[in-house]
């Protein structure tokens, strides 16, 4: 163990995995001794490091997930009291039809609203648990955005927002085989975030077929805005679970904040990817991919 003495006195404890350093200093065999068990001591360097690393990662996710229910419960809590105060009102004599037909109509908005956060969190406690399954039927993807954008134009109008949407397949080629319900809620999370965040300007939704090098093409699937934007450090971290909602629990918007994240977990179960380009102040556009599934005839015809 002499030349172990040697190499500690001599070496810093970073030059002591320096392979070069080490053979200046000691014999032959020495030197092949020493290299294993200073590869041993670097793969429990390794390790160490790599648990700390999950241990800070478990830590975080413990964190996010404490703020995320935190504000659930905030979430949950809006909507009902809304229910049960305009409930309570109803119970006033001598109210006209028209305000209760004003009560009645909040009493619903807070109800779907409440209902939309219920959903998110079935959603989610799926995904986390490994029970959300693809189905594939066949899907027009053309009369999908229609019903999108019939969905949303009362809404975008509303807010004085133009919404208007482009397909790029004629009817006969826009037939494919994919989950219809994920798909509509992938579009459907990402306009109903536009029209959230987006005072003034438009909505637009479309989609256009990319050529690949595989047998099977895209579909690239797109909603642009004109709204506040996204800043870039936070390109990236929306997507992820728990993390919008922790980091603004006071923000301006209301949401659960879990659109996002269960749109990226249905991207990839039906094979496609997402992101985001955007400049805040000026806007956003949200892609992603889904394969372009069809009968083969179709596929060559275009």
């Amino acid at each position: 163990m002499k030349f172990l003495i040697k190499l500690k006195a001599e070496q810093t404890t970073t030059e002591l995995l320096d392979f070069n350093k080490i053979q200046n200093c000691l014999s032959v065999p020495e030197y092949s001794i020493a290299l294993e068990i200073i590869e041993t001591e670097k793969k429990r360097v390794e390790a160490e490091e790599e648990l700390i690393r999950a241990k800070e990662k478990a830590e975080e996710g413990d964190c996010l997930k404490s703020a995320f229910l935190s504000n659930m419960s905030h979430e949950i809590r809006t909507p009902m009291n809304g229910i049960l105060g305009f409930a309570e009102i109803l119970k006033t004599p001598d109210l006209t039809g028209e305000q209760q037909q004003e009560y009645i109509s909040t009493m619903e908005i807070c109800g779907v609203r409440m209902l939309n956060i219920i959903d998110d969190i079935v959603d989610i406690s799926k995904i986390e648990s490994g029970q959300m399954n693809v189905s594939v039927s066949e899907t027009n993807v053309n009369k999908l955005l229609d019903d999108i954008y019939t969905f949303f134009k009362p809404e975008a109008e509303q807010k004085g927002l133009q919404i208007y949407y482009k397909n790029a397949l004629p009817a006969n080629k826009a037939i494919i085989k994919t989950d219809r319900n994920k798909l509509f809620a992938i579009l459907t999370n990402l306009v109903k975030n536009a029209i959230k965040f987006t005072k003034t300007g438009s909505i637009e939704i479309g989609y256009h077929l990319v050529a690949t090098l595989h047998a099977t093409s895209l579909l690239e699937f797109y909603v642009r805005d004109t709204g506040i934007g996204i800043q870039p450090e936070q390109k990236e971290i929306i997507f992820e679970r728990f993390r919008q909602v922790s980091e603004s629990i006071t923000r301006e918007y209301e949401g659960a904040g879990l659109g996002l994240a269960i749109s990226k977990t249905y991207v990839e179960m039906l094979g496609g990817k997402i992101w985001v380009e955007s400049e805040e102040g000026k806007g956003s556009v949200f892609y992603f991919t889904i394969p372009y599934n069809t009968s083969k005839e179709d596929q060559t015809a275009i």
